[in-house]
């Protein structure tokens, strides 16, 4: 059998090595085993690397597109960033910025109108669960409806990368097309799970009403917890950053663009009840264990204004009350 043969070979072994290549391979009396065994023999066989030095490195993939000395302009839709996405993938051009219509600011760059065509915002739309996974979907349709900055380029150059790299690519959290938009889903995430609890309802006739300030359009997941929560209910929640309101009545949910709204005066009842919440609030604090700091870490203060129990603190703060001393102060006057 292979590597038990006792004769002393010409290179001074005296069992056969298993070489299946080497330059005594001709007259090496035990040669004779591979070319009878075969296919027995090959497993044996100890490989030499190839001849020629170290196989060549492979040549990274080319990018789908280059950065270009261009703007892209579209309507500021979900589907129109889309096109943007099918403009830059099959025209090969990385735009210096994505404006919003009626945004644009002036630049040295031409700029291209992006026009918002049903066929190719679908055809993006479907590449992305089919190519990336679901989870992939769900991370651009958070981010555009994020305060990043430059959402849409940053979502692009994501989505470049993505479509080379495959699914593994959101699991490179630390690759800089990969962490701006993860940080952006997880800051949206968290201000949804903050205003679940800070929204506060008042009674207006019948109607529960409310108002919020986010950083973030986070209208369209807040829609789901409060419909199950008070689906026998008439309510309103007015988002005063993005000019927007969930409204729901009979059922039926709908968000819809208010640039502003006022409340009616609060009746007798209600305000009945804000006192009692406000006294249930002071009541159950410990004063000898309050800790200011600690409040505002898990209650950010930018949430304040909207939540009954704690608005009057803002009024109440010393730096509150430095800003209007300011602002009554003449210009060059120090605080």
């Amino acid at each position: 059998m292979p590597g038990q043969s006792h004769v002393t070979m010409p290179c001074g072994r005296r069992n056969w090595c298993g070489r299946v290549r080497c330059r005594y391979t001709d007259p090496c009396p035990a040669s004779a085993f591979t070319r009878e065994d075969g296919a027995q023999s090959a497993p044996h066989a100890v490989q030499e690397p190839p001849r020629g030095g170290p196989p060549a490195a492979k040549k990274a993939a080319r990018p789908l597109a280059a950065p270009a000395d261009v703007e892209f302009v579209y309507d500021g839709s979900l589907a129109g960033f889309y096109c943007c996405v099918h403009e830059s993938v099959y025209s090969h051009r990385l735009p210096g910025s994505i404006q919003t219509e009626g945004t644009a600011q002036p630049t040295l760059y031409p700029q291209l109108w992006v026009e918002t065509i049903p066929e190719k915002a679908e055809k993006v739309q479907a590449s992305i669960p089919k190519k990336l996974g679901g989870a992939a979907a769900e991370l651009v349709q958070a981010v555009f409806l994020s305060c990043l900055a430059e959402k849409e380029l940053n979502l692009l150059r994501f989505l470049l990368f993505a479509y080379r790299q495959g699914p593994s690519a959101l699991d490179m959290a630390g690759h800089p097309d990969v962490a701006p938009v993860l940080a952006a889903q997880k800051h949206l995430g968290g201000e949804v799970h903050l205003l679940k609890g800070f929204i506060r309802f008042s009674d207006y006739d019948g109607v529960l009403a409310a108002t919020i300030s986010p950083k973030n359009f986070v209208l369209p997941y807040l829609q789901p917890h409060f419909v199950g929560r008070y689906s026998q209910e008439r309510f309103l929640v007015y988002d005063k950053t993005h000019k927007a309101a969930l409204v729901y009545e009979a059922g039926l949910a709908s968000i819809v663009p208010l640039e502003g709204i006022e409340f009616p005066q609060a009746d007798e009842a209600e305000q009945k009840y804000r006192a009692l919440w406000k006294r249930f609030y002071n009541t159950i604090s410990i004063k000898a264990r309050e800790n200011p700091r600690c409040r505002m870490t898990h209650m950010p203060k930018r949430y304040w204004e909207n939540m009954l129990e704690v608005a009057d603190l803002l009024t109440d703060s010393p730096m509150t009350a430095a800003i209007d001393r300011a602002k009554q102060k003449p210009p060059g006057q120090n605080l």
